[in-house]
């Protein structure tokens, strides 16, 4: 028998290039894994969605010049310090530059022009379209930054030239040098990341670390490193706490992080408030006689859990749920989530006929939770870890081979999920 998959997807997801692109990733997936396998989609965003381009009048310090914190950083056993370091970057492509010259500019006036600065300095200006090696150039093309490269490049070389960076520059050590040359390549990466994100398109670098990192690997090599750098976090950024995020990246933004997760926000509170159920409805008239595996992401999974709740009918036909980056847990403990109320003590009991359900979630992704502690019996949570910030890796799901690991295992033995890859 064919398997079949009906993907339901998210917050904020439109019928455009980016739903194409994420959904020919994912029907490449499974038949990858198996040719025959049916993969069909429901974009109902279309017409039940909330609307895109709200003013965001109402949000608090839109016409401040000086924004006060409204979130606090989480308290946490360990920092994400990739994560972390990116979201920097991600903001503002110059921002370890930033951090590394920080309190430097007495010293550096000191130095004398070094031998160390003139060698990176030179790599820099060498790094044209005519000197990419075919392996970068590969690797640019995969994550969509073969245009923007050139903006990246230009914004290291520039900041080689302006203050307060040159003045730390000009006296670079040896010891030092290898420190900056990854500093600089990870600003040449996230530099064109922003630039084709402001072009329109979103780039697979900015969804898959794995690219990413090793697109900044290449660059570092060729402005000298040797090989086999991975240009991971950097060792430094390690020690920061986590109140460093507050007061390094959310403080400023308040404005752009609320305005952000509103926008995330819009379709879940358009689904509760008023178009829910067209949603579940259009979800019901698209299952077939043949049983069919629920692929759902984000709100796409509140919608599947409220109708499988709710309806044998769809229970009779689904022999699988897979929800990934859902809220789904985070609803039902508020009392959102349909006629359940607020979740109690003791988890709350499904259908005896509710199928096995598989729920996916990064800690980094801010629009992602478990289920399980909240639901009796018949949901298995999986953690993963994209090394993407917040909102990058509530997208990045379909470029996790730990994630397609999970879903390809569920979808071939279902009534095994909760033992399964522990």
């Amino acid at each position: 028998m064919k398997t079949r998959i009906l993907f339901i997807h998210g917050t904020m997801t439109r019928f455009d290039e980016d739903y194409q692109r994420a959904f020919n990733r994912i029907t490449r997936r499974f038949r990858g894994w198996r040719g025959s396998t049916i993969v069909e989609r429901f974009p109902w965003g279309e017409f039940w969605g909330a609307e895109l381009n709200p003013r965001f009048r109402a949000i608090p310090g839109t016409d401040e010049r000086d924004a006060g914190a409204v979130m606090g950083a989480p308290a946490a056993a360990a920092v994400d310090a990739e994560a972390i370091l990116w979201e920097l970057l991600y903001d503002d492509p110059q921002g370890e530059l930033r951090l590394l010259t920080a309190g430097a500019e007495a010293l550096a006036a000191t130095l004398p022009p070094s031998q160390a600065a003139q060698h990176l300095r030179a790599a820099l200006n060498a790094l044209t379209a005519a000197a990419i090696t075919a392996p970068l150039d590969d690797l640019l093309a995969r994550g969509d930054l073969s245009a923007a490269f050139t903006q990246g490049v230009a914004l290291a070389q520039q900041s080689f030239r302006d203050e307060p960076f040159a003045g730390v520059l000009r006296g670079l050590r040896p010891a030092a040098a290898a420190v900056y040359r990854t500093a600089f390549a990870r600003l040449i990466v996230a530099e064109a990341i922003r630039a084709a994100q402001a072009g329109g398109s979103y780039p697979e670098a900015a969804l898959d670390a794995d690219l990413r990192d090793t697109t900044v690997a290449a660059v570092e090599q060729a402005l000298g490193a040797g090989a086999g750098v991975q240009g991971r976090a950097a060792d430094w950024l390690s020690f920061l706490p986590a109140t460093a995020a507050t007061h390094l990246l959310l403080r400023p933004r308040r404005v752009d992080l609320t305005r952000g997760m509103l926008k995330f926000l819009g379709d879940i509170l358009v689904y509760q408030s008023a178009r829910g159920q067209h949603i579940r409805d259009g979800i019901l008239e698209r299952l077939t006689p043949a049983p069919t595996v629920l692929l759902a992401h984000s709100l796409g999974g509140i919608a599947c859990v409220d109708l499988l709740r709710t309806s044998a009918a769809a229970r009779a036909q689904v022999p699988l749920l897979i929800t990934v980056g859902s809220q789904v847990g985070m609803l039902h403990e508020i009392g959102a989530l349909g006629d359940l109320g607020p979740a109690g003590a003791e988890p709350t009991p499904l259908p005896p006929d509710f199928p096995p359900w598989l729920n996916l979630y990064d800690p980094n992704d801010l629009l992602s939770f478990r289920a399980a502690p909240l639901f009796a019996g018949r949901v298995r949570d999986v953690a993963l870890r994209s090394a993407q910030p917040f909102p990058n890796a509530h997208s990045a799901y379909w470029r996790n081979d730990h994630a397609w690991e999970h879903i390809l295992t569920a979808v071939i033995e279902p009534h095994n999920i909760l033992s399964q890859l522990r």
